[in-house]
């Protein structure tokens, strides 16, 4: 294991106990917290180094010069293994000694909730949603998973990519400010890009690998959940779809289905569309507008009309 000779001399009981005091000491000191992280090419362990200091403390201390034996390599090498094993899996021996707390908040429907995570990113949560991150993030990498929609604001780490998790897709940046919408009753999982640069993960399909788009501010991506097909837009107003996270109800040539989703949770009740009225859009500004009045507005804008069904609605016309 070592590269280093040694000579079978035999110690004196005192002088084993030296060594093996040395030993101690020098892991006792190691410091997990200032190790590196290890990384996707290997990692550096200078096992000669460790091996010149702790001879350089039993050089130093008063002892017979025929202290090295085969006892004191396996004692070196053994010090090795254990500080190269916790030079690579420093997480994992952090996690172990000192568990990372999971934590998760959901919205009501209705409610619109916001926090700073540990990095100091901040999120906004819509209704109906629910965020689950740690409390502190720790190695290479910071990861949250969401359900619903939200805003996020990622405080910039060239070190750390933030990754959230949605199902199938995950979208990962280094420091941006985008929206993900991710609710479970929708078909499709989008993601807007109000700054920065996002790289949007798809899962495997056909065995072909993950597929990746990439996006910069004023551009979309849907991917359809059913097939996992995406479709990427652009010159987006990022604006008006993020406008909720502000307490606003704006909607500019938005599909039906997407504008009664987003009543449902402001308003925590169930519309019923028909089917016929689908491919409808809608542009229009609902801020501060009562649910009745709202109710009315897009019954006349899809030409039909919106009958009260138990506590909820139903929209009914001929089609746009």
């Amino acid at each position: 294991m070592s590269k280093f000779n040694f000579r079978k001399k035999k110690l004196s009981a005192k002088d084993q106990a030296l060594q093996e005091e040395l030993v101690n000491q020098y892991f006792d000191k190691i410091d997990l917290g200032n190790l590196p992280e290890s990384n996707d090419h290997g990692v550096e362990f200078n096992q000669d180094k460790i091996y010149s200091r702790i001879t350089s403390a039993m050089d130093g201390a008063e002892k017979p010069a025929t202290a090295f034996n085969k006892r004191w390599l396996v004692a070196a090498s053994l010090l090795a293994g254990l500080c190269f094993s916790a030079y690579i899996y420093r997480n994992a021996i952090l996690d172990y000694v000192s568990p990372v707390v999971t934590k998760q908040i959901t919205a009501a429907n209705g409610k619109i909730m916001n926090v700073t995570l540990a990095d100091g990113t901040k999120v906004w949560l819509n209704g109906g949603s629910k965020l689950t991150y740690p409390e502190k993030f720790r190695g290479d990498k910071r990861e949250i998973t969401l359900v619903g929609e939200a805003f996020l604001d990622v405080t910039h780490d060239t070190q750390r990519a933030f990754i959230v998790h949605t199902g199938a897709i995950s979208t990962q940046v280094l420091g941006t400010s985008f929206n993900v919408k991710a609710y479970p009753e929708d078909h499709f999982v989008k993601v807007d890009v109000l700054t920065g640069k996002v790289g949007v993960i798809g899962k495997a399909q056909n065995n072909k690998g993950s597929q990746t788009i990439f996006l910069t501010p004023a551009q979309e991506v849907m991917f359809d959940k059913d097939n996992n097909l995406a479709v990427k837009k652009e010159a987006i107003d990022v604006g008006v779809l993020t406008a909720w996270k502000d307490g606003e109800l704006v909607f500019k040539n938005m599909p039906l289905p997407e504008v009664v989703n987003s009543i449902e949770h402001r308003f925590n009740i169930k519309i019923n569309t028909d089917i016929n009225l689908v491919r409808c859009s809608i542009s229009a500004n609902f801020t501060n507008v009562s649910l009745v009045n709202i109710m009315k507005i897009i019954s006349k804008l899809v030409k039909g009309k919106a009958v009260q069904e138990g506590t909820g609605y139903r929209l009914k016309g001929k089609g746009c």
